[in-house]
């Protein structure tokens, strides 16, 4: 005969939770067995239950002279020793199962209770299973998760609900509930810390791939200087250590094919199919700004291969511009300096208020990465926001994220301009916007303020001019034009039409997109397209070739 001494555990991750248990097995003080299964979800005190009976199946076969079980719930022990009653209905099966057990062997069983640190060869079984298995399942729900470094940290989004968690490799740290309020305790990394991990070895693994080669980028752009574009791509690619080979085109035909043929990223200049033709690898056409109205877009549909992409690191800068523009007209700002130049006063000497914009409602037209910004704008001086945006998906909930009074199609761009005290338009140019705001649409804004950040051909020219000689427009304010200077002509009015002889208009040369940090977040996001391209991902900011923006 034998003397039997089990140690069990069960455990779950969280309470309640995946359930797991641990079972040692003692003969005549000799480890005889250990046991550790996953058991599917439920609470603690059901896992200690689940062990009990793992361990009573294992050795109710084995001839002993005494059976005692060690178990760190004094709940379950209390229990089976009689002195508590069970309540709990998910318990009482179990309890039940383990009396059928006892009747089965013929030694005495004791059930003891004892604390979880002389218990932990069991529990260790228990947590470490339990353990593997909440780290597998984090390890597969980091698949679907997109993740984006961010200077010393990782922004890891996810595509259901589109919330984004910041992830620290370095201590390792995330904002999430899971790692919060789990993984800090049972010494876990949660989804987002393991996806970006995995972000950061496949990138590890392309620099080896590409080590001795380097992608050529040819920069046709003179967004800058030469000077320029070198020095900030080379600042943000500092941390990457990419190898990376800037390229600016020589004039010479022969040189300019042989580096087209090479080119695996094109920044700026006009592609044609003479060029594209000649780029066989060509992976990104970057334009380092938003506007895309001077390209080919038909060429590039029959090189599927080729991202287009432009960028939006400008759109800070144009709603600034824009709400510039806003108030400027809302206080008549520009007459009020011309005038008092010349010693004429307006305000209260001529009974002359100027716009409070808080609580009037702006109308904004195109709510794009510009739009939104000219909304949280709008927003934060009291304004009620109606937009009008290309498409809306369901998911997105613009209206409610944002706090708009109203978000539509351009199908409701009638009830929009006519519920609008000021209209600010922020649309690219395609076949679909050019003159969209025709004289009908117009003739509907008598007494209101007109902005347009957009492009100058989304407003009929010859209407604009008429609705604001005549007065139907109280004001317009513009930064996107009809002609531009050229090297040939570098003086250059605006427009066909006398616009400088308006009073009511405020006349911006399209310097909108052109400010001290613009230019460097656009070069930014040209950079981070590069590293996207380099890495093998689909870069931002895809241009749509069918829609044309």
């Amino acid at each position: 005969m034998v003397k039997l001494l089990i140690r069990v555990d069960g455990s779950c991750i969280p309470n309640p939770g995946n359930m797991a248990i641990g079972v040692v097995i003692y003969r005549d003080g000799q480890l005889w067995k250990k046991i550790s299964e996953l058991i599917g979800k439920g609470t603690n005190n059901i896992a200690e239950y689940r062990a009990v009976i793992r361990g009573l199946e294992e050795i109710k076969d084995i001839p002993a002279d005494s059976v005692q079980f060690y178990c760190d719930s004094q709940l379950v022990v209390k229990q089976l020793n009689g002195q508590f009653k069970v309540k709990n209905k998910k318990m009482i099966p179990l309890y039940e199962r383990i009396q059928e057990l006892i009747k089965e062997i013929k030694a005495p069983v004791f059930f003891i209770w004892n604390r979880r640190e002389d218990n932990q060869l069991a529990d260790q079984l228990a947590r470490k299973l339990l353990l593997k298995e909440e780290q597998n399942n984090r390890a597969l729900a980091s698949r679907d998760l997109i993740v984006e470094g961010e200077g010393d940290h990782f922004l890891v989004q996810n595509k259901q609900n589109k919330k984004i968690y910041r992830v620290n490799l370095e201590i390792p740290e995330c904002d999430c509930y899971d790692f919060i309020n789990n993984c800090r305790k049972w010494n876990l990394e949660c989804k987002h810390i393991v996806a970006a991990r995995k972000f950061v070895q496949d990138r590890e693994k392309e620099i080896s791939v590409q080590n001795g080669k380097k992608m050529k980028v040819l920069i046709f752009s003179k967004m800058v200087k030469t000077e320029k574009w070198i020095e900030l791509l080379e600042k943000y690619n500092q941390d990457e250590h990419l190898p990376l080979q800037f390229i600016f085109p020589q004039e010479d035909d022969k040189e300019l094919s042989r580096q087209l043929a090479s080119a695996e990223v094109i920044v700026g200049g006009v592609m044609g199919e003479s060029e594209l033709s000649q780029a066989k690898k060509l992976k990104l056409f970057q334009i380092p700004f938003t506007g895309i109205d001077k390209q080919e877009l038909e060429v590039f549909k029959r090189y599927p291969q080729v991202f287009v992409c432009n960028t939006h690191g400008n759109n800070h800068a144009v709603s600034e511009q824009a709400f510039c523009l806003l108030l400027a007209l809302a206080k008549n700002l520009i007459n009020y300096d011309r005038d008092l130049r010349e010693g004429r006063w307006h305000g209260f000497v001529t009974g002359e208020p100027a716009i409070q914009i808080k609580g009037k409602r702006l109308g904004i037209i195109g709510l794009g990465a510009i739009g939104l910004e000219i909304a949280r704008r709008a927003l934060s001086f009291g304004m009620k926001v109606y937009a009008i945006k290309h498409t809306i998906k369901k998911e997105e909930e613009l209206e409610q994220k944002y706090g708009l009074t109203f978000l539509g199609t351009p199908e409701q761009l009638e009830y929009v301009v006519t519920q609008s005290d000021f209209i600010i338009i922020a649309l690219p140019l395609t076949d679909r916007t050019e003159n969209i705001i025709d004289d009908r649409i117009l003739g509907l804004m008598k007494g209101k303020y007109l902005i347009n950040v957009g492009r100058g051909k989304v407003i009929n020219e010859k209407a604009l001019y008429s609705h604001l000689k005549n007065g139907t427009l109280a004001g317009a304010a513009i930064d996107t034009w009809y002609q531009y200077p050229t090297r040939d002509l570098p003086v250059m009015l605006p427009g066909k039409y006398p616009f400088q002889e308006l009073n009511n208009v405020i006349m911006s040369p399209h310097t909108a997109g052109y400010t001290d940090k613009s230019i460097e977040e656009n070069v930014l996001a040209v950079y981070k397209n590069i590293k996207k391209v380099f890495y093998g991902e689909e870069p931002e900011n895809r241009v749509n070739l069918e829609e044309g923006y």
